[in-house]
């Protein structure tokens, strides 16, 4: 093996430093391979903001803070509400039908708007329809019996 070979290559020559005077000589400009070379700005001292001028902080409160109030629920719809009522009344008058009505009209509204009340809508919806039927059972006698007789 040669000379060579077996040793490693030098490193390139550095250049030597600027010779004039040193009032004239500015510092050497930093390159992503130095160690001072940061591509972020340098973060402000206390007191300070990021252009250099004084900031302002605010002290503490001496107050606690206040409580925390949850945003209102929404209510219960009225149309759940009036499903309920004309079941219930609906079962001995001619109306339970509405309660058929309402009560749809109220499970979507409560899809769309998340209101209380779904168990009213479909109690309602429940009752309106067993209106229906004792209305529908009602008639069917009536007509089934007719009229009769009764004098001997």
């Amino acid at each position: 093996m040669s000379d060579n070979e077996s040793r490693p290559a030098d490193p390139a020559p550095e250049p030597a430093p600027n010779s004039s005077s040193g009032s004239d000589a500015s510092p050497p400009e930093s390159t992503p391979d130095s160690p001072a070379y940061s591509p972020y700005p340098a973060e402000p001292s206390s007191g300070a903001t990021a252009d250099g001028a004084p900031g302002y902080f605010a002290p503490p409160s001496p107050y606690p803070p206040g409580p925390y109030y949850y945003p209102p629920k929404p209510g219960t719809n009225g149309f759940a509400v009036a499903a309920l009522v004309v079941g219930i009344v609906g079962l001995c008058l001619c109306f339970g039908f509405l309660g058929i009505i309402f009560g749809n009209v109220a499970r979507r509204q409560i899809e769309e708007t998340g209101q209380a009340g779904a168990g009213m809508a479909t109690a309602g919806i429940v009752l309106g329809w067993i209106a229906v039927g004792w209305i529908a059972l009602r008639i069917i006698l009536v007509l089934s019996v007719g009229t009769t007789d009764y004098y001997y």
